[in-house]
């Protein structure tokens, strides 16, 4: 969390009341903060310090996002204050008369208290009354192989606000940092806020007035190396630079700092020339000093309203489990689904079968409409049918019956999905609101300036948005998986051969003769132009029965072989296996995609929701 007191008043709100950054990238989040702080904190003590983070936050994404240097590689050179700062900004320019008008740190009436900048060209837009410019040319400046501007920053741990603030200025506006510290300083805390501040940067840190490179020097720079880059993941952190000490007997300062300003330069090449055109570490200081921002916000709710926090996280604890149970109702049980699974794959067989491969396709349709009953039977004890198994049956009614049987079952899940959501957090907005009242009282102990809350007299807090494409893609899972695992139209057309060719094989002998007998007779009386009907074939209806029923019951045992092996229990257990994996996967799929989700239908709750979040997801990524 940035501290209080670094806070400068930047006039980010002009006459009119508008937000003069209204249009820069990333300012509608801004614009979301500190609507909401304003909304659920109203002029609390925690309200004023979200707001003032906003306006830091929004000066320094200016600052990055302003091309102020004309093209020119900005190289900032910071540390805390009486480091050797200003020296090395000598010697980098040393060849130029401008180095005798860089003030030296030493004394706190010469300290630096606005930024320095060097370089041939001013930066656009100079701001006198923070910054100062001084020209040198481009070949009095040390060469890094490239056109560069330096700007001189005062102590970034300084006490004093005012020169704080501008020096972490410099660090926004730079795309290299050269970190100054003292060899003595290197186990110093404070220099880890500068680590902090410049993520997102090319950092090559400066360890000043060595007076002995021993190994303890050596593991003092790994471990503020180490710590710097844990501070700031995203920063390019170099191999320090070691300046020796020139105040020890038999050192010459003209050659210790040609050395330094040499070996600064090379490094600045080296680093720098890794890069490409222009600055490409902006979108990474952006994303860094965002970054930053959100855990400062977060920093400052969890520790100044840790019971309001407490609640908006049990909130949105349930508001990530419920979407996830409410979907998974849509596959049901296991003993629905397989139901469901066995009459399509029931449907899937008869779809595959001809009507021409009589009357083994009216056995399979008669076993299919006895299986289904006892399947029917099985899903209505089931309870409220779950909308993939409601979709098996009503496929098979007219288009008008089947919208309205999908429109009642979508309905019901919408009706069930409400009633888990009020159920759950009903209770949690309630204590929500009990905590903010108390909160708005201590901001305002006055009863006349507490702001009133919302009213509450809404029944539904929220709504699990998402259900009907979750539905749609549901379906067409189970669609999907279920014709993976049905037989193939081959493999059906060589049942039906066979159970047609079972029929007529066993009933082709009555009938042969029936026939033949009825063509021998009819034959002899169109011969003749006479003829007895006692010749004609009087078969008996009893003899026919006995017939069809000993050439129709081989067909149905071998009719129902084929049903029960089209609706195997494996092949019912790869379906339900797919189904349930997949839907899981559709499930995360559309919550990341923010699809299904609670949708906040008390602004109050979703603006604490959405205030009291920000920054929890990268706390816990780092935790």
């Amino acid at each position: 969390m940035q501290p209080k007191s670094n806070h400068v008043p930047l006039d980010s709100i002009d006459s009119t009341g508008e937000d003069r950054w209204t249009h820069q990238p990333g300012d509608h989040f801004l614009r979301r903060v500190r609507q909401s702080a304003s909304h659920v904190l109203a002029d609390s003590p925690a309200g004023r310090e979200v707001l003032e983070l906003c306006d830091e936050h929004a000066e320094a994404r200016r600052m990055i996002l302003e091309d102020r240097n004309r093209g020119a590689t900005v190289v900032a050179i910071v540390g805390a204050t009486g480091q050797g700062k200003s020296w090395l900004v000598r010697q980098m320019v040393r060849q130029s008369p401008v180095a005798a008008s860089i003030r030296s740190g030493n004394n706190v009436d010469e300290a630096t208290e606005k930024l320095v900048w060097i370089g041939p060209s001013p930066p656009a837009d100079l701001d006198s009354r923070f910054e100062l410019y001084l020209h040198c040319d481009a070949k009095h400046m040390q060469p890094i192989g490239m056109p560069y501007m330096m700007v001189d920053a005062p102590g970034a741990t300084d006490d004093r606000q005012k020169i704080a603030a501008v020096a972490a200025r410099a660090i926004s506006l730079a795309s290299a940092i050269l970190l100054v510290v003292r060899r003595d300083q290197l186990r110093s805390q404070s220099v880890g806020m500068l680590a902090e501040a410049s993520e997102g940067s090319v950092v090559i840190p400066l360890v000043n007035a060595v007076r002995d490179h021993d190994d303890l020097l050596d593991a003092d720079m790994e471990a503020f190396s180490r710590r710097m880059r844990e501070l700031a993941p995203t920063s390019m952190i170099a191999r320090p630079i070691v300046i020796e000490d020139f105040e020890i007997e038999g050192r010459s300062e003209s050659k210790v700092a040609a050395a330094a300003a040499e070996e600064i330069g090379s490094r600045l090449e080296t680093e720098l020339g890794q890069l490409w055109e222009g600055d490409r570490r902006r979108s990474a200081r952006l994303s860094a000093l965002d970054a930053r921002f959100r855990n400062a916000l977060h920093g400052v709710m969890s520790d100044q309203l840790p019971g309001l926090t407490s609640a908006v996280r049990r909130i949105n604890r349930e508001a990530r489990e419920i979407p996830t149970q409410v979907a998974e109702t849509l596959v049901g049980g296991g003993g629905p689904l397989r139901a469901a699974v066995r009459a399509r794959l029931r449907l899937a067989l008869l779809a595959e079968t001809s009507a021409i491969w009589f009357p083994y396709r009216s056995q399979l349709g008669l076993l299919n409409l006895t299986h289904g009953a006892w399947d029917r039977v099985m899903i209505s004890l089931s309870g409220s049918l779950p909308s993939l198994i409601g979709a098996v049956w009503t496929s098979t009614k007219n288009l008008t019956a089947q919208q309205g049987a999908e429109q009642d079952i979508r309905e019901g899940l919408r009706q069930r999905s409400a009633a888990a959501v009020s159920d759950r957090l009903g209770p949690l907005a309630s204590r929500f609101r009990s905590e903010l009242a108390d909160l708005r009282k201590q901001g305002s102990p006055s009863a006349s300036a507490t702001p009133t809350l919302d009213d509450d007299s809404r029944t539904q807090v929220a709504y699990l948005g998402g259900i009907d494409s979750l539905q749609e893609m549901s379906q067409r899972i189970f669609d999907e998986e279920v014709e993976r695992v049905s037989i193939s139209r081959f493999t059906a057309f060589l049942f039906a051969l066979i159970g047609t060719m079972v029929f007529w094989g066993l009933m082709a002998g009555p009938v042969v003769a029936l026939y033949r007998g009825y063509f021998d007779a009819s034959f002899m009386t169109l011969r003749n132009l006479q003829g007895d009907l006692e010749s004609f074939p009087r078969p008996d209806l009893a003899m026919m029965l006995t017939s069809l029923l000993l050439s129709l019951l081989p067909t149905a045992i071998f009719s129902m072989l084929v049903l029960s092996y089209s609706q195997g229990r494996r092949r019912v257990q790869r379906a339900e296996e797919g189904i349930r994996g997949k839907h899981d996967f559709a499930i995360s799929h559309l919550q990341k995609q923010g699809v299904l989700r609670l949708r906040w239908e008390d602004p109050l709750l979703a603006d604490a929701e959405f205030l009291l979040s920000v920054g929890a997801a990268e706390k816990s990524e780092k935790e």
